[in-house]
């Protein structure tokens, strides 16, 4: 073998060692301190809703009563809470309308009742955040007090024990919005406003010094402070809040208030479509699958067939490390392991056309060597269109998905392109680079056990240098 063949070599054996550690299920992850903080990527498989249970939860609008339901309200609150949901940190929610006025939720691996009550905390309430002027009265922390939305400029007065919102959370700068700690490491509340709403508080503020601001959100008080100086751009929200609250309110505030109130109509754990049981004998299923073909390859092509099922091995591992990056996890529902296992079909098929041109320039009496590198290039083509339109198929039904918020389908679309595009470099890199490492050795060069029945070509002597004579009488 020429050294540049076992440079490559040597990187698919690297390759494959660092994936099969990642793919092991007792892989503990990486773990190391980093300055003052501590590094945890843990490499994990994410299973999906169909495969582990979860929470699924069923919301409906109420709007106030007399107030018809806006007709693009319900599109914006399935936007805003399925921004909430991506932050609550489940992987692959599925989040759908239905009808003209429900939502559907769903969050695969939400099983115990605090996390339940959390999640729904999280994304079933309005999230609207009031700066409210309550004059000389101070409500404490929980207390609900009504507020009026639309009152004169410069008369924020209360009127028959409602009191006057000054600001909402429309006016924030999202990127201003984060958890802060204080000096004794308890969590608050960072915002700013945007300009129109920075000049409305820096006014209101200046104006109203020696009064209370109460903090409200979902007409709940967090904080009601006394203005003692004028308030410009930034400020900060504190209470007794527990980090995990803090989190939450600011995953509120970052993405807005829902445009209609929702109200939680069912809420129910659901538990794993196939089981335990299920899982265990389709993985054993799928195992006999593969074992098939693999024996399969090697009956029929002999010893290419052998380089072929090591290359599909080195496919199953990297692709199943791929599915475990710690980055972005690929979710395994059913629909996608369907993906996966169609994606094996697609690397044995590239293996199958070229062993077959390799067959077919032995008997038309090529050398060995000229045979492996002919079968591959002539087969590329080939390969190349059948897992371009594979590829085009994946894009289309993935924007078909999104379009219409099918996980399944989306699923089913990541993993099979992900396989496809495993499946090239297992197919033309990994299965020639071993191949050429069984030709180059010149240990095994019988036809028979190329699948071609007719001996090769014997590889041309190498030419003398011009420098030298035959001897008299050759």
């Amino acid at each position: 073998m020429r050294q540049r063949e076992w440079i490559r070599l040597a990187i698919i054996v690297v390759i494959t060692s660092i994936a099969t550690w990642i793919a092991l299920p007792t892989n503990p992850g990486i773990h190391f301190p980093l300055g003052d903080q501590d590094v945890d990527v843990d490499f994990r498989t994410v299973l999906g809703l169909d495969l582990q249970g979860g929470l699924q939860v069923l919301l409906e609008a109420d709007p106030p009563a007399g107030q018809a339901l806006p007709t693009d309200a319900m599109a914006a609150a399935r936007d805003i809470i399925e921004q909430r949901v991506n932050e609550f940190g489940t992987t692959e929610p599925v989040v759908q309308q239905q009808g003209t006025n429900r939502i559907t939720v769903e969050m695969p691996g939400i099983k115990s009742p605090e996390d339940r009550e959390r999640a729904v905390r999280l994304f079933g309430e309005t999230g609207l955040l009031e700066f409210v002027d309550v004059g000389t009265a101070s409500p404490g922390p929980g207390a609900r007090i009504e507020t009026i939305p639309d009152c004169p400029a410069g008369d924020t007065a209360p009127r028959d024990g409602k009191y006057c919102t000054v600001l909402t959370g429309k006016n924030l700068d999202p990127n201003a919005v984060s958890v802060g700690f204080d000096e004794r490491n308890r969590p608050f509340i960072n915002f700013g406003w945007d300009s129109q709403g920075a000049a409305v508080f820096a006014d209101y503020t200046e104006k109203n010094i020696g009064r209370n601001l109460a903090i409200v959100l979902d007409k709940s008080v967090l904080q009601a402070p006394r203005i003692n100086s004028r308030i410009d751009q930034r400020g900060i929200i504190q209470g007794s809040f527990v980090l995990q609250e803090a989190k939450d309110i600011v995953t509120k505030l970052k993405y807005g208030a829902l445009p209609i109130p929702m109200k939680v109509i069912q809420q129910r754990e659901v538990g794993a479509t196939l089981g335990a049981d299920s899982v265990r004998k389709s993985l054993i299923a799928g195992a006999v699958g593969l074992g098939v073909v693999m024996a399969f390859m090697l009956i029929y092509y002999r010893l290419p067939g052998l380089v072929a099922d090591a290359a599909l091995l080195v496919y199953a591992i990297i692709t199943f490390a791929i599915f475990k990056n710690p980055w972005a996890p690929v979710t395994l529902t059913l629909a996608g392991i369907a993906g996966f296992i169609l994606s094996i079909g697609m690397a044995v098929d590239a293996n199958i056309l070229i062993f077959e041109r390799m067959k077919e320039e032995l008997r038309a009496g090529r050398t060995l060597t000229g045979a492996v590198e002919a079968g591959f290039s002539r087969a590329w083509s080939s390969i190349w269109d059948s897992n371009t339109t594979t590829l085009i198929t994946c894009f289309l039904l993935y924007w078909f998905g999104r379009q219409f918020n099918a996980g399944l389908i989306m699923g089913f679309a990541i993993t099979l392109a992900i396989g496809v595009l495993v499946s090239l470099f297992s197919s033309i890199t990994v299965t020639r680079t071993f191949l050429r490492a069984v030709v180059g050795s010149g240990l095994v060069r019988h036809p028979w056990f190329y699948g071609a029945s007719v001996p090769p070509t014997p590889e041309p002597t190498p030419r003398r240098s011009a420098g030298l004579t035959s001897p008299a009488g050759a």
